[in-house]
């Protein structure tokens, strides 16, 4: 590995840490600030639209030779964010609501220049290979962001000297490191010269539904069992964080929780996925997993609270590594739809059904669990069965495109 791609990825680690050491604490945010459940997803949704309106702005920016400026200037917008996010007692819901979009639109500068460089500067043989170790050092550092979160919050050392016993001062730490990531990446950060032309347009996150007129019918249904799946497992990762404080549990422990599924995670991702990357039926083996995911989901969250720690470090595992294995079933599964000339405009339509879930999930899941705890998370079961329907459908579909073929040919 040469020393740009080691520098790549140590910022991407470095980022995941940075940028994730909010996330425990925000159930307990959220309820000292006596608002209602509901404005947890709301936070989360507008942090998410934050980030896809960022990603092409900065990436069109980055590609007119700004990328260093990009990166810089997004972490600290970032930075500043989160600390004015940190204001709950100046600021009421909706004004924290915006520096929450700001914020996702900071990150994603790095998100997107770094992403992008990791591809520029790999062979082309040696590219998948890099780009994995770039989205495994990025969730290996959100899973010691969410430990070091917790940590910070609860230890009495730093609370004495610090006061990070305050939410205030918590997110203040948080935003002094990204600012020091960010003099980090203004002192070592080379990015490649970019020969290509600075105006040429970048595709939008809505516009993916555009091109859905050129899809095959079989393939749209994929895209919307990928959406309902996708607000299921936003829905029980989320909400899950304020299920978990709500059952009196801190946010170190919530912390330690959160690095311990980012640590199975990655396992799984390493071991497991280059083995069921060989299965020749990948929609069989998909629909497997979510109807496993939904029955793991029901026992999980409509046992009795006395058991829940036990199952959720035992049972809950084993969601954890389906969804690991997942992601990149799916991801393969819609590149076999393109071709090296459309492939671009493939991924952005994945991208956008992808959006679409991380927005409507929040906040759908939001009403749900101000009504009840629960029902979040059996609605989620739901919705999983829905997306196997939706697979079953475009497997159907897949095939009654071949045998039409066949009698064509």
């Amino acid at each position: 590995m040469n020393k740009k791609l080691s520098l790549l990825i140590f910022i991407f680690f470095i980022q995941g840490i940075v940028s994730n050491m909010h996330h425990p604490l925000m159930p307990s945010y959220v309820q000292s600030l006596g608002l209602p459940n509901y404005m947890f997803g709301f936070f989360f949704a507008f942090m998410n639209m934050g980030t896809m309106f960022g990603g092409p702005f900065w990436g069109n920016l980055g590609d007119q030779g700004k990328k260093k400026f990009v990166v810089i200037i997004g972490f600290i917008i970032y930075g500043l964010n989160q600390m004015f996010f940190g204001m709950g007692q100046i600021f009421n819901q909706w004004f924290l609501s915006i520096f929450r979009f700001l914020s996702g639109f900071g990150i994603a500068a790095a998100l997107t220049v770094i992403a992008g460089e990791i591809i520029i500067i790999s062979p082309s043989d040696k590219r998948t290979r890099n780009i994995a170790f770039g989205a495994a050092s990025l969730a290996l550092g959100g899973s010691v962001g969410q430990f070091l979160g917790g940590f910070i919050h609860t230890n009495q050392f730093l609370i004495k000297v610090l006061k990070t016993n305050s939410f205030f001062n918590a997110l203040l730490v948080q935003c002094v490191l990204v600012l020091l990531l960010a003099f980090f990446t203004f002192l070592t950060f080379k990015p490649e010269e970019n020969n290509k032309k600075g105006n040429q347009k970048r595709v939008q996150f809505w516009e993916g539904f555009k091109e859905i007129k050129n899809i095959k019918i079989d393939l749209l249904f994929f895209l919307l069992a990928l959406s309902f799946i996708t607000i299921a497992a936003t829905n029980v990762d989320k909400y899950l964080d304020i299920y978990f404080v709500s059952l009196g549990y801190k946010a170190n422990k919530l912390g330690n929780f959160k690095m311990i599924v980012g640590l199975v995670s990655i396992i799984a991702s390493i071991v497991l996925v280059p083995l069921v990357m060989k299965i020749r039926k990948p929609l069989l083996l998909i629909s497997i997993l979510q109807i496993l995911s939904a029955i793991i989901i029901f026992v999980v969250f409509n046992s009795p609270s006395s058991k829940f720690i036990t199952y959720i470090y035992s049972i809950f595992m084993i969601y954890i590594i389906f969804k690991a294995l997942y992601e990149p079933l799916e991801r393969d599964y819609i590149a076999n739809y393109s071709t090296m000339d459309n492939i671009a405009t493939t991924m952005g339509i994945r991208q956008s059904f992808f959006s679409m879930g991380t927005i409507i999930g929040p906040i759908f899941g939001a009403f749900l669990y101000d009504y009840n705890s629960i029902l979040v998370f059996n609605v989620s079961v739901i919705i999983y069965v829905v997306s196997v329907f939706l697979l079953i459908i475009s497997n159907m579909l897949k095939k009654r495109n071949k045998v039409e073929i066949n009698i064509n040919d």
